[in-house]
């Protein structure tokens, strides 16, 4: 019986928690919704050229892995991605030197070169482990935007989370994901809200 009514506290604790977690997450704006511009058919954009990414992280190839990992998951939801070493090749070849000031007429160009619909840009600003007092775990954050090629607007774009201790790791130290599956979860999820 004792046992009984333990199990059923734990419960409502667990339950109480989730459900404060959600509120606060709610309320301070962590989840977040993403643009897509008014009147832009997103359905229409049949293929892509993905950009390098941005990098503001102390892994040096935290980038070049997220950009992978994004490609192979538009890939996998059908749609035509131009090989990432063709979109290397023509940036040289343009000379663009900064992904951050990239000029309309230079997507413009990259639309025509490549023969794409749109090119996505990124940024990662989180990839690695943080250790608290006695927990560690994965967090992975990144930006997102789809640039049309016709007309160099943003049409879409998304910044997503993954990461924290979870409620089972905080409290019984119980391992969590590993830093490779919360990339995948990342980008998995922010491509959805695309597609």
């Amino acid at each position: 019986m004792m046992a009984e009514i333990y199990k059923n506290k734990v419960r409502h604790a667990c339950l109480s928690a989730a459900i404060a977690a959600l509120g606060i997450m709610l309320l301070c704006g962590c989840v977040q919704k993403p643009f897509t511009r008014e009147n832009a058919d997103i359905t229409q954009v049949k293929r892509i050229a993905v950009l390098p990414f941005e990098n503001f992280t102390s892994d040096p190839y935290a980038g070049e892995k997220i950009r992978r990992i994004v490609i192979t998951e538009l890939l996998a939801r059908g749609t035509d991605v131009v090989e990432p070493g063709e979109v290397t090749r023509l940036l040289i070849d343009m000379e663009v030197r900064s992904l951050r000031s990239i000029k309309i007429t230079d997507i413009q160009e990259i639309g025509k070169k490549l023969n794409v619909d749109a090119i996505m840009t990124g940024s990662v600003e989180a990839f690695g482990i943080s250790r608290g007092i006695s927990v560690s775990y994965p967090e992975v954050t990144i930006n997102l935007m789809l640039l049309e090629t016709s007309s160099g607007n943003i049409i879409w774009s998304v910044h997503q989370s993954t990461g924290g201790p979870s409620f089972w790791t905080r409290h019984f130290g119980s391992e969590g994901i590993s830093l490779s599956e919360a990339a995948n979860e990342t980008v998995t999820e922010a491509i959805g809200k695309l597609h």
